[in-house]
């Protein structure tokens, strides 16, 4: 049995349940290995939300349409149901479909009692299906067992900080005037999913101009890019189920005085970051620490300093201001320190932090740049930061 299948029963003993009804995408992800499709949201052939079931025992059950069969066929659940969701020949009452599907798993797992459930996603029509004796919620439980990870989890993490990491390096060759932001973006994209040879959803922010960069956030459009413009790329892929990130700030061009200031900023936060992070410390005293930086240069930061990440994008602990969890060994963190000014752009840098016994280690680090001085169609970056 998994790691995390065991981590998952736990949390469902720990609720007092008899069984866990998992809904969240990314919950299924980490406790069945079931990988779908995520880029366009829940399939529009789909009766309701794909589950998994798991006792205190470990044993576990999936319900998935048959548009996500690919997907469940490496999935670990011991019993899967798979429903009719498309189709052509005839129509077919998608709701109904699953509920079937849904009440043949129970039968056969003799699936019942008192359910632990993910409330946000926990449906009336799968709770019609399962007539359970109560519901309890699972978040709590489930998000403090997902906090450390696994040894499995660790490599599926580093590899997907290192395909965020070729995407930062991308950035900086293909960033030049003339090309839209959208132009860069899909080069970017395409370097990381023939890194992970397979489609990879993408998310963060990518952007040019002193008025998008300082705003912090935000999809790339169709803007040009222009000599001396500060640049913004935020990169988040998930890669085999596991999500990266990264951020990369610098100037197409020579940068201003004030950029500067703001690129010295970030980088320093982030430096101090990497030296007191370790088990113990608590994650509101990190983010006070890491914003004094910040702040001291004469600058501030409208976001957290940084998360969690995992099968989630986000996850528990987030590095910000009211949370007093205690970072432990074996949490992955990303940090990320922004200086903002709207008269010289913004500048946000981020790596992908691995806790380990006595300090931190950056899961794949890549270097932060200042400036991209060759402004030809052979764009090569100069002015290394970290």
């Amino acid at each position: 049995m998994d790691e995390r299948l065991q981590r998952a029963a736990e949390a469902v003993r720990s609720c007092g349940a008899d069984w866990g009804a998992f809904t969240n995408f990314d919950s299924v992800v980490y406790l069945a290995n079931h990988i779908a499709p995520i880029e366009a949201g829940q399939s529009p052939f789909a009766g309701g939300p794909t589950a998994a079931f798991v006792n205190c025992d470990g044993v576990c059950g999936l319900v998935a349409p048959n548009v996500e069969a690919a997907a469940a066929a490496g999935s670990w659940a011991d019993t899967k149901i798979i429903y009719e969701a498309f189709g052509f020949e005839r129509p077919i009452d998608l709701v109904a479909s699953y509920a079937a599907a849904v009440e043949r798993l129970t039968s056969r797992l003799g699936i019942a009692g008192v359910f632990a459930v993910e409330a946000e996603s926990f449906t009336s029509e799968l709770a019609e299906a399962l007539k359970p004796k109560r519901v309890v919620p699972v978040r709590e439980a489930l998000k403090r067992v997902r906090a450390t990870k696994t040894d499995e989890e660790k490599q599926l993490l580093r590899r997907s900080a290192r395909a965020a990491a070729v995407g930062q390096e991308t950035f900086y060759r293909a960033a030049r005037p003339g090309r839209s932001e959208l132009d860069v973006f899909a080069e970017i994209r395409a370097a990381i999913e023939n890194f992970a040879g397979e489609r990879t959803p993408i998310t963060g922010d990518f952007l040019s101009g002193k008025v998008r960069t300082a705003a912090s956030a935000g999809w790339p459009i169709g803007r040009r890019l222009e000599p001396g413009d500060p640049l913004m790329s935020d990169l988040a892929p998930r890669v085999g189920g596991y999500w990266g990130d990264s951020c990369s700030s610098s100037v197409l061009g020579e940068p201003s005085a004030g950029y500067l200031k703001l690129f010295k900023a970030a980088e320093d936060a982030l430096r101090h970051a990497l030296d007191i992070i370790r088990p113990g410390l608590i994650a509101a005293d990190l983010d006070a620490e890491v914003r004094g930086v910040v702040a001291k240069a004469g600058f501030a930061y409208p976001h957290h300093t940084g998360h969690s990440i995992g099968a989630s994008v986000h996850e528990w602990p987030r590095i910000t201001p009211y949370e007093k969890a205690r970072l432990e060994s074996g949490m992955f963190v990303m940090i990320e320190p922004g200086a903002y000014d709207p008269s010289a752009g913004g500048v946000r840098l981020e790596w992908m932090i691995e806790i380990i016994p006595g300090g931190c280690r950056p899961a794949a680090p890549f270097e932060f740049r200042t400036n991209i001085f060759d402004l030809g169609a052979n764009a090569t970056p100069s002015g290394r930061g970290v």
